[in-house]
């Protein structure tokens, strides 16, 4: 239950993140649509847009992540897995996630390095001359959630495996349709 509690939490944290995202959507829309505008007229276009369209393109996908994964949005193809007993379900799906929240960790740990060098040494984005760590510092957020997200359902995949039997959601455990990815 305490699990359950601090997924719900972390879920809290993804939705506000990806509620954030809404923000460089508006301003990528907003500077594509009046770069486009400024070029068919007699001005020049917005100068760095592609550059910024860029940024504002990888923030909107990367803070959208951990929120996905809290709502169980992604895909899970266990045509052959489903197959098998709850309890051998709920130790594969443990399985994988735990390779996940490797992945996850190392990514987030990167993504550190990343902006860490880019405060020590003044790096700089390549048009606009803006610091490297502000474009970096939402998909570190983002891998970082995903992560602790990630390792909560390890966590839990892993206790209900051990518990066997088919949960309940009010349990605060996996459901059988949730083990299956439906």
């Amino acid at each position: 239950m305490k699990l359950q509690k601090i997924r719900n939490g972390l879920g809290s944290v993804s939705n506000f993140v990806m509620y954030g995202a809404v923000i460089p959507l508006f301003l990528m829309v907003f500077v594509v649509s009046f770069d486009i505008i400024f070029r068919k007229s007699q001005f020049q276009g917005i100068h760095g847009s592609n550059e910024l369209t860029m940024f504002f393109m990888v923030w909107v996908c990367m803070l959208g992540i951990p929120a996905l994964h809290f709502k169980d949005g992604h895909v899970w193809v266990n045509l052959f897995v489903d197959k098998f007993p709850y309890r051998f379900r709920c130790f594969w799906r443990c399985a994988v996630m735990a390779a996940e929240t490797w992945l996850l960790a190392l990514m987030a740990y990167a993504g550190y390095r990343l902006i860490m060098f880019n405060i020590d040494f003044s790096r700089t984005t390549t048009i606009l001359r803006m610091p490297g760590w502000f474009f970096a510092m939402p998909v570190f957020v983002a891998f970082a959630l995903y992560f602790l997200l990630s390792l909560v359902d390890t966590i839990q995949f892993c206790a209900d495996g051990v518990r066997g039997g088919e949960k309940k959601a009010e349990d605060g455990g996996w459901t059988d349709d949730q083990v299956k990815g439906i």
